[in-house]
Order: structure tokens, then sequence, then C-alpha cells
């Protein structure tokens, strides 16, 4: 048995989507970027952004991606590797579920 309600639960992927500010991307290891967001929502228990990152000019690797909410503050980030041609934008999809885990 759950021990949040949905409704406190509901209200916090509320407060999440309205915190969460600043979407950034880092190439080849080196200058992070901001990216820009195309959307957040909430669709079922998850806060869903999407985050577009346009084309550098050449091939790249976008090696990295943070998170910021609306204070400044880091709220998270993470190593990824993701290989681009010169012409290549990329769309991100950052989800966070907020979801109480069953106790079994």
């Amino acid at each position: 048995m759950a021990f949040f309600t949905e409704n406190f639960l509901k209200a916090r992927r509320e407060e999440l989507l309205r915190s969460v500010d600043r979407f950034q991307y880092q190439l080849n290891n080196g200058t992070w970027r901001d990216g820009t967001v195309n959307s957040k929502q909430i669709v079922g228990t998850d806060v869903l952004v999407f985050v577009n990152v346009p084309s550098s000019g050449a091939a790249d690797v976008i090696t990295g991606v943070r998170v910021y909410d609306q204070y400044g503050a880091l709220a998270g980030q993470q190593s990824i590797s993701l290989s681009r041609t010169s012409l290549n934008t990329a769309l991100l999809r950052f989800t966070f579920p907020l979801i109480e885990a069953d106790a079994n």
C-alpha cells in the first residue's frame, strides 16, 4: 500500500515541472551550452521535457547533460555519448518519473 496520496504526488510533479528551468549540454567534453526547451509537460506519472540542441556546424559528440532549477542550483547531471554529423540537430528527451515505489 502506498504511503503518499496521488493528489500529493500530482502536486509534487507540478512543482518539479515549474522548477526545472535550464538545460545544458556539453560538446566533446568541453564547453557547456544552453539548450532550448521546446516543451514541458506531465504525462502520467512523469515530468517530460524536450530540449533542442542545434547543430554546431561540425561533427561532434554530446558528452554530457545537466539541469538547473529556477534558482540556478544544479539539479542533476549525467555523462552521455551522442555522436552527430555536421548536419544533425538533436532533440533531447528528459523523463523524470515521480512515483512511489511499491514496498514489497
